[in-house]
């Protein structure tokens, strides 16, 4: 007789990823820590070492005329370097890296300026170091949250310096397959725009051709980080597994993705509607941190029943290929 199986449920998991950070609340505080540092803390801008970049840039009379050197200084006065706290593709998701705020309410934030490329590389990557460190403790705890319904810090704290070398080794080989796309068609567009056609629709086209190829070859590559909280897989066999399991259930894989998609930034809409120099801007962190949270739950879910049904339909397709030598 014959086990009819069924493929993972989007509706299931996502039900599911919610009620886990629901009885383990306490998950949001990681998003909400750093949200609100990004806020309240202190604002590390290295806005001043792009000023001979836009000196260039103004060279352009394209630039000059569409007045784009002024929205360039406009958006780099607001950059704080400890945004990149926030890592991809493991880390904790924040609100605020985003938005970027210059305001707080109640007092003027301190602002750190940074005028050396040394102590700003230097910065960066310290930063992305913690982000990525932090983020694994994050991710490793909402995988126990989930999957085994509670949080062994010990077993957490004790398994931390392995998945961390397994992350740092997940976020270089994300590294150099974005750039192997990006550095391309940075240079395609630079081209262009030196040739005065910079303002066209025809490098706007190539851009979301070239982004359309790129997200298609990522998406086997969603689950890539599961593996190594999910069953201790090492980064690479974490990959291969990713990508075996997103071809198996392509269709339903992608709306989980879509559903994240549109949830996320749908909510994140709402969420930014406070002004940041307002006291509710507090709720919206805690919406943030809670949704993203149940989201990145609702994957691990998602994944232990997608990788459960693959598995038992090749033992099953196994059995009757052995059923069909012995008949």
């Amino acid at each position: 007789m014959k086990v009819i199986l069924t493929p993972p449920s989007l509706m299931k998991s996502l039900m599911a990823g919610f009620d886990a950070v629901t009885n383990h609340i306490g998950l949001i505080l990681f998003s909400v820590l750093l949200d609100l540092l990004l806020w309240f803390g202190p604002h590390v801008r290295i806005a001043r070492l792009f000023e001979p970049i836009f000196q260039q840039v103004a060279a352009y009379p394209e630039m000059q005329s569409a007045a784009t050197v002024d929205l360039l200084r406009a958006g780099a006065a607001r950059l704080n370097l400890l945004s990149v706290l926030r890592t991809f593709p493991i880390g904790i998701p924040s609100l605020m890296a985003g938005r970027a705020p210059v305001e707080t309410p109640g007092y003027a934030p301190l602002w750190l300026d940074i005028t050396s490329y040394g102590a700003g590389l230097g910065l960066w990557f310290l930063f992305i170091l913690t982000g990525l460190a932090v983020g694994t403790l994050y991710f490793s705890v909402v995988a126990q949250a989930t999957l085994d319904t509670k949080v062994n810090w010990h077993s957490t704290f004790s398994r931390w310096p392995w998945n961390f070398a397994q992350v740092v080794l997940l976020a270089l080989f994300w590294f150099f397959l974005i750039s192997f796309f990006l550095i391309p068609m940075s240079c395609v567009l630079s081209i262009l725009l030196m040739l005065g056609i910079g303002t066209t629709q025809f490098p706007l086209l190539i851009a979301l051709f070239l982004g359309g190829i790129m997200v298609w070859l990522m998406i086997p590559l969603f689950f890539s980080p599961h593996g190594i909280f999910a069953k201790q897989h090492p980064m690479w066999k974490s990959l291969v597994q990713a990508v075996r399991l997103s071809r198996s259930t392509f269709s339903t894989t992608g709306l989980l993705i879509l559903a994240i998609v549109l949830l996320s930034e749908g909510m994140d809409v709402l969420w930014n509607v406070p002004a940041e120099n307002s006291w509710l801007m507090l709720v919206g962190i805690a919406g943030h941190a809670f949704i993203t949270t149940g989201l990145l739950s609702a994957t691990y879910v998602y994944y232990r029943d997608a990788d459960l049904w693959l598995e038992q339909s090749i033992q099953q397709r196994q059995g009757d290929v052995i059923g069909g030598l012995g008949a």
